[in-house]
């Protein structure tokens, strides 16, 4: 371990924190400017949703790292705005499986264009190889950490 002397200003948790809220703040501003009822949180679950609909509370809080009452608000706000249904899991009624509506579904493709579109604003002036290198200390880093 070496001895950096702590400063606010070069903290990687500082840096990161601005950077996520930025990042955020820019995506939840292209989905109110195209018009849909989604935040960066709810993306989250629309996209694992996405890959593979029909999905358990429990399972998508393991995904997105998220605590399960978060999830469960999460979720039920994305119900009151016709985003995704609660269905009864057809052999275990003490669980229920989330699915995207038709509405989602038909938005899907436009709220990942504007994420990628977030994602390449993020990633400007990286070369190829920095956004890979980015990306993987990232990863080692969340790695370190769980």
């Amino acid at each position: 371990m070496t001895n950096i002397p702590y400063t606010l200003e070069n903290s990687i948790g500082y840096k990161l924190s601005i950077a996520t809220r930025l990042a955020h703040n820019r995506l939840n501003q292209y989905f109110r400017d195209g018009g849909y009822p989604v935040t960066h949180e709810q993306w989250i679950l629309i996209s694992f949703l996405w890959r593979r609909d029909g999905q358990t509370q429990n399972r998508l809080a393991r995904l997105s790292r998220k605590d399960q009452p978060s999830v469960s608000r999460l979720i039920d706000n994305m119900i009151k705005r016709g985003m995704v249904v609660r269905v009864p899991h057809p052999d275990d009624r003490r669980t229920n499986l989330i699915y995207l509506t038709d509405y989602c579904r038909s938005i899907v493709d436009d709220l990942g264009d504007k994420a990628s579109q977030t994602i390449e604003e993020v990633f400007n002036g990286f070369t190829v190889e920095e956004r890979n290198t980015t990306i993987k200390m990232l990863d080692r880093i969340i790695d370190n950490l769980d």
